[in-house]
């Protein structure tokens, strides 16, 4: 058992909030639970997976791994979902370069894996200094000519350092993975200026997809994700650890009826190890039909939420 990943409260001050069984995975039969701290409030995974031991929740046919190929003939399509998501995390960050556009903009994007976003972001600001760190190279070491212009760097966060301070981090949904979350922000603190913007997307536990799936959430995302934040415990992480919120909204740029999707699927039982060409017209079908509701993100806290942050005035 550990103690409370944001503010040290041992495990005895905790409650059971949910049991679930792994995720996306047929590699366990065990079943994982996540407890709400009596101090801060934080739901977090206790105990964890051993780190050493994670792998073999990460096989090869791992959903996000596949990416679009696991959509057999519709990968094209599936293709050009990434794009659009990779599009949504360019404007956030393009607000910010186009404010000041004669600077050498620094961006650090923590936990970049396959950096299709970082490839979008220098094609469209190709003066931008970018650089994507993460515990394994799988994502980029077999295409290095996809990542020309790109700084890509195998590292743990919380051991990264820099000559120079970043304008702006970015952490598309790293941050409920990490293990020492509080640890990796003060790290990063000390790699900002005052002007720094912080970047942070993870799963919403006050949303209602959380709600409607329960354990079949994909937002648990067993035994993976190592901590589930509700807007305000993410606010008192970042606190924690020398930031302040400037900004949140509960619409992100991940594709939240995905979420919802695979929530849905979870909770039917698929065999994940499958080509998922068969659900991509039934996929597709429940994308239109809900369209009505999605709209509504932003509004109503569908699934994800996306927090902007800057360094706490010293």
């Amino acid at each position: 058992m550990i103690n409370c990943l944001c503010c040290g409260a041992p495990p005895e001050r905790s409650e059971p909030v949910i049991t679930t069984p792994a995720h996306m995975s047929h590699e366990t039969s065990e079943t994982y639970t996540f407890v709400r701290c009596g101090s801060c409030g934080l739901t977090y995974l206790n105990p964890p997976v051993p780190p050493e031991e994670l792998g073999r929740f990460y096989p090869d046919y791992y959903l996000p791994y596949r990416g679009p190929s696991a959509w057999g003939r519709y990968a094209p399509v599936a293709a050009r979902g990434q794009a659009m998501t990779d599009r949504k995390r360019v404007r956030r960050v393009g607000r910010h370069v186009k404010a000041a556009p004669s600077r050498r903009w620094r961006v650090l994007d923590v936990g970049c894996g396959h950096p299709t976003f970082l490839r979008s972001l220098v094609d469209r600001f190709p003066d931008i200094d970018a650089t994507g760190i993460d515990f394994v190279d799988t994502g980029w070491r077999d295409e290095p000519r996809n990542w020309q212009g790109i700084t890509l760097i195998q590292s743990d966060p919380a051991e990264f350092t820099a000559q120079e301070p970043w304008d702006v981090i970015t952490m598309w949904h790293y941050l409920e993975h990490d293990y020492h979350p509080v640890e990796t922000l003060v790290r990063l603190r000390e790699m900002a200026h005052q002007g720094t913007r912080l970047l942070v997307e993870v799963p919403d536990l006050e949303s209602l997809s959380r709600r409607w799936y329960g354990p079949a959430w994909e937002g648990w995302h067993a035994p993976r994700h190592t901590a589930i934040y509700s807007g305000g415990t993410l606010a008192e992480t970042l606190r924690r650890s020398g930031w302040e919120v400037v900004n949140r909204t509960t619409r992100g740029t991940l594709d939240t009826f995905a979420l919802w999707w695979m929530s849905a699927m979870e909770r039917r039982g698929i065999d994940w190890t499958a080509s998922m060409e068969s659900r991509f017209l039934p996929f597709m079908t429940g994308r239109i039909l809900t369209a009505p509701v999605f709209a509504l993100e932003g509004i109503v806290p569908l699934g994800v939420q996306l927090v902007e942050a800057r360094p706490q005035t010293r």
